[in-house]
């Protein structure tokens, strides 16, 4: 019985274009991270400001690849599949330049935004009492709050960030290639 199920999945996954499947590993990535960055935030890691905004760019990604591989697989429209691939593409060269940029900070190649000192802003009268609330956590964006073999969590979604980027990227590009290729014919 187990045999006959992988054998299914694989026949599935044979039917996978290339656009498919660079959608499901797009999905599949930024669920991953976010997964991950919830745990991590679970067991008392705090998120920066820019952390924060590095997990948007991933649920929009993340939004984007599942309606794009709908898009494909449910209703059969290609050219929006691959519309929704370069989309895609967009989004994590975005995610990537913010997480090298956060990176940067982390190492002090230059100063962070001011919502990233790790203290609140006190000129601003209106978040005045926000500023002074101990249940709001202030996280600085210089300090990484983890580490494995040097490389911050920001560093890691600089890297799978522009992985997944190059990965769309190609696929978008391929698949806008292959229609005027066809398109001539």
């Amino acid at each position: 019985m187990m045999i006959m199920d992988a054998t299914l999945n694989t026949t599935a996954m044979q039917r996978f274009g290339l656009i498919e499947k660079v959608l499901l590993c797009g999905a599949l990535v930024s669920a991953s991270l976010l997964i991950g960055a919830h745990i991590f935030e679970y067991l008392g890691y705090a998120p920066c400001a820019l952390c924060l905004d590095q997990r948007e760019a991933h649920w929009t990604a993340l939004t984007i690849t599942v309606i794009g591989l709908m898009i494909s697989v449910l209703f059969k429209v290609p050219r929006l599949a691959a519309a929704a691939t370069g989309t895609a593409a967009l989004v994590y060269g975005f995610s990537a330049a913010l997480a090298f940029y956060h990176t940067g900070i982390e190492f002090s190649f230059w100063p962070g935004p001011a919502s990233c000192t790790g203290i609140g802003n006190i000129g601003d009268a209106g978040n005045l009492s926000l500023d002074f609330d101990p249940d709001i956590p202030r996280v600085s964006c210089t300090n990484a709050a983890w580490r494995l073999f040097g490389i911050s969590m920001a560093g890691y979604n600089l890297l799978l960030s522009a992985g997944l980027f190059a990965l769309t990227f190609f696929a978008a590009t391929h698949a806008l290639r292959k229609a005027k290729r066809e398109k001539r014919v």
